[in-house]
């Protein structure tokens, strides 16, 4: 039987007149489920990585997540292999492609998605 994949992706984090992820809340607690306590969050598309992982971390712990920022991680890899949950936050592309391929983390996050199920 093949693994269950499971991603929830969101074309924006901020609707008009809205708050941070507040359109998309309860799908991310939906689909996260009572299990997962923290989650991985990976600031690169924004250069202002510290501002865009408190806005994050502010949001999650509102939801009851824990949220670590891969950036504030001393091994990124580590960081990916342990994460219960990993939530990319949206900007570049191509600043957030160059820093995964930096740091060697696309194969490693493609593969943690697979594993799931």
């Amino acid at each position: 039987m093949a693994k269950r994949l499971r991603l929830l992706l969101t074309s924006n984090s901020t609707l008009h007149g809205g708050t941070y992820l507040g359109h998309c809340q309860l799908h991310i607690q939906d689909f996260l489920g009572p299990n997962v306590k923290r989650i991985l969050f990976v600031p690169y598309a924004l250069s202002d990585q510290d501002a865009y992982a408190k806005m994050a971390r502010e949001r999650f712990e509102s939801l009851g997540y824990g949220l670590d920022s891969i950036h504030e991680s001393p091994d990124p890899r580590e960081a990916v292999t342990k994460a219960e949950a990993i939530f990319i936050g949206g900007g570049n592309t191509f600043r957030l492609l160059k820093v995964l391929y930096d740091h060697g983390l696309i194969q490693l996050i493609r593969r943690r998605v697979l594993e799931v199920g």
